[in-house]
């Protein structure tokens, strides 16, 4: 058995969280309050040492009123964000909000884009159809079966026929891949359980090789 106390520290956290499969208790609430607290902190620092310290309060205690002035536009946005606790101000904040949601979707929308749709395109149209019979067939499924899933979309005509058999098909494939999505994510839920009880009984009862 391990003589390292954070090692029975972990053990023992792991174990409150392992006893919610039991049931709902005190200490397993304790843990996940813990980690909930533990995250927000450690989360605090590095963008207070990453982000905050050195990108604005620095800039401004040394250029403050001059090439850095600039950097007060997001501290006035940032105290905006203080007049929700108001009666009188509450209001305000909105427009915080709105700031900071035309920004983040401003730079979220375009790399998503490029990213999650335009690449996909480029690839499925750009899928050679050459090379051994495993890969011009993989090939081949992969084009098809993204016209297909198109096809599921399309509703600026009624499906019969052609298109209603083409659209059945795309959602077969779209169920396959909602179903592959699904089974990958219990896998690396399973790779960490089996992680957790290796350290149980490896590193912390040393009972396992």
């Amino acid at each position: 058995m391990s003589t390292d106390p954070y090692v029975w520290i972990a053990a023992i956290l792991t174990l409150g969280v392992f006893s919610f499969l039991y049931k709902d208790n005190v200490f397993f609430a304790v843990c996940e309050h813990l980690v909930v607290g533990l995250s927000a902190g450690y989360m605090f620092c590095i963008y207070w040492n990453n982000v905050f310290y050195p990108e604005l309060i620095l800039p401004l205690s040394q250029n403050g009123f001059g090439k850095d002035a600039h950097l007060w536009v997001p501290v006035g946005i940032c105290f905006l964000w203080a007049c929700k606790y108001t009666e009188r101000t509450k209001d305000m904040y909105r427009l915080a909000l709105a700031f900071w949601l035309s920004i983040d979707l401003g730079l979220s929308i375009p790399t998503h884009m490029d990213a999650g749709v335009l690449a996909q395109i480029a690839g499925t149209i750009s899928a050679p159809l050459t090379g051994t019979p495993v890969e011009i067939f993989g090939n081949l499924v992969l084009i098809l079966g993204t016209s297909a899933a198109l096809f599921y979309f399309f509703f600026s005509r009624e499906q019969h026929g052609f298109i209603k058999g083409v659209s059945t098909t795309g959602t077969w494939i779209l169920m396959l891949g909602f179903g592959a999505s699904f089974s990958y994510v219990i896998l690396s839920r399973i790779y960490l359980l089996i992680g957790r009880l290796l350290f149980l009984f490896r590193d912390w009862l040393g009972i396992a090789g």
